[in-house]
Parts: C-alpha cells; sequence; structure tokens
C-alpha cells in the first residue's frame, strides 16, 4: 500500500515540518483518486462576472500540477463542474482541490478527474463569480497554504507542505507505511497488540 496522507502527515510530525492539514475539502466520489503535487492558487469572489476565459488561462499554466480554485470556503456558490475539469485534463492538470463548492459529481466521476471540495452547488458559475487573485497564497481553516506548498490529498484528508522537504518527508513516510503494515501482519498472525503495538510507540 502507499504511503497516503496520514503516513505524510506522522512524517511531517517527526520530522518537525510545519505542513497545513484539513479533512474539510472531501473527495466528491468514494473512488476518487488520491493525488500529490505542486500548487497553481486561484482565488474567484462572488460578482456579475464570467471567468470562464480567465479559468481556462489559469488551466493552461498548470500543466502537471494540481489547482486550488478558492471560494474562500462558501457553499453557497459553486466554482468547478465538468467544462473546467476537462479543459483541466486537456492541459495535463493533475487534479482540483476546491475551497467551496463543486457540481457536476456524476460527471466528474464518469471524467476520472480527481477533485476534493468542502461541499456542492447544482447552480452556474455565470454571472455569479469574478476572479480576484490568481498565484497568492490561500487560506484555509485559519491556515495559509503557501505558494511552494505541495499537496498531498486522498480519502483521509489534505496535507500541504513544503516543497523543499517534500522528498524526504515521502521517503519517511514510506518508512512509516511499511513498519505500520509489518506490524498490523504480525497481529492478523496472532502477535499480542499489546506487545507489538505498545514497543513500536516512539518514545518522546
Amino acid at each position: 500500500m502507499a504511503a497516503g496522507s496520514c503516513d505524510v502527515s506522522d512524517a511531517c510530525d517527526e520530522l518537525g515540518i510545519q505542513a497545513v492539514r484539513t479533512g474539510a475539502l472531501r473527495p466528491l466520489w468514494p473512488e476518487c483518486p488520491a493525488i500529490c503535487g505542486a500548487l497553481t492558487t486561484v482565488r474567484l469572489e462572488p460578482g456579475a462576472g464570467t471567468p470562464l476565459g480567465e479559468l481556462l488561462d489559469v488551466l493552461a499554466g498548470a500543466r502537471d500540477r494540481l489547482v486550488l480554485v478558492d471560494l474562500r470556503g462558501r457553499v453557497d456558490l459553486q466554482c468547478w463542474g465538468t467544462v473546467l475539469a476537462t479543459a483541466a485534463r486537456h492541459f495535463g492538470v493533475r487534479g482540483a482541490l476546491v475551497n467551496g463548492a463543486a457540481r457536476d459529481v456524476d460527471g466528474l466521476r464518469e471524467l476520472g478527474f480527481a477533485t476534493y471540495a468542502r461541499g456542492v452547488y447544482p447552480g452556474a458559475m455565470r454571472g455569479r463569480l469574478e476572479i480576484t487573485a490568481v498565484g497568492e497564497p490561500v487560506e484555509l481553516d485559519g491556515y495559509v497554504v503557501d505558494l511552494d506548498s505541495v499537496a498531498v490529498a486522498d480519502a483521509s484528508g489534505i496535507v500541504f507542505l513544503p516543497s523543499d522537504r517534500v522528498d524526504e518527508a515521502l521517503a519517511l513516510a514510506d518508512s512509516l507505511r511499511g513498519r505500520e503494515g509489518a506490524r498490523l501482519q504480525a497481529i492478523a498472525g496472532g502477535a499480542d497488540p499489546r506487545t507489538v503495538l505498545v514497543e513500536a510507540a516512539p518514545k518522546r
């Protein structure tokens, strides 16, 4: 089993890496793929604009990255659906993290484009939103996600960590996952959990 957000979070704890964690942005369907990548950020706010063209330009510059779409946590508007996801796939974007609401869940599932969001809302974007910032830090649940962050997202949550610490964090996360798997296998094989788990607990 590959290391996930929980393993990366634990690795950040052990390495003293300052990471931003959230469970508020959820995968929009049960089989939504896990994703990992550097961030491109764009912020939208209520307005009478039609930001599709500007959003397409942002996506065109986000190849091999994740796009963090910031609606400041609002779920009474939506800023992501199958139209943008189809364009994002064309441009080579890895996935979308939406600090707000998305729509077209069935279409996103059929497309297979990984999307994590705070909620869902069926209304159209047209005439309701405008872009107010591109390439700026994002405030998320009282913490700031910096532009140099890399996100690791799966069904257990999202971890944002500095890009210059990613390699060591992922390496340790893989090691932690392997060690935990071995302990759980030992318990499944009949070992006493009190012995296996207590002896393995870090001494602090």
